[in-house]
């Protein structure tokens, strides 16, 4: 089996109020429920082949919205813990890069925030995507010096909201 990583944007969030911090903004009400439809998460990761999806690990920004995406994303591919990595909400490429090589999962779904999203998108497959909330890109890695070395399989803009 080909390592994959997922990218997953954080579904539709509320604005910040004043006086809230960015990582306690949660999810809108209208934005969770796109995320569990039937064109949600359960399409997006319906392209997942079953392998992968049973041997996918979950790494979050411990950000509120993040975390609530996760909890979206394990609805649609089955219960497993969540990790939140810290490296997400900071996007410090480097860090999470680091974070990927290291571990030894065969498919990671990262859920996060753009423009990290698409700057990690961008650095592995040379592929420009514009993220909408719970936008899904699917990644085949290959970790060799050479920049763009990865190659983008699939990519679900999110759902409508």
């Amino acid at each position: 089996m080909d390592r994959m990583l997922i990218l997953v944007r954080h579904g539709r969030a509320e604005r910040a109020q004043p006086g809230m911090a960015d990582a306690d903004r949660s999810l809108t009400p209208d934005g969770l429920a796109a995320l569990a439809a039937p064109d949600g998460f359960a399409r997006s990761f319906s392209l997942l082949g079953a392998e992968e999806r049973a041997a996918a690990v979950v790494w979050t920004s411990p950000a509120l919205r993040a975390r609530q995406t996760a909890e979206a994303v394990v609805a649609a591919i089955g219960e497993r813990p969540v990790t939140p990595l810290p490296s997400l909400f900071e996007q410090d490429e480097e860090a999470f890069l680091d974070a990927l090589r290291a571990s030894d999962a065969p498919c990671v779904i990262a859920v996060g925030h753009i423009p990290f999203m698409e700057r990690v998108a961008e650095r592995l497959c040379g592929a420009e995507l514009s993220f909408s909330p719970g936008a899904v890109a699917c990644i085949r890695l290959d970790f060799c010096p050479d920049p763009f070395a990865s190659d983008l399989l699939w990519f679900v803009q999110g759902p409508n909201t």
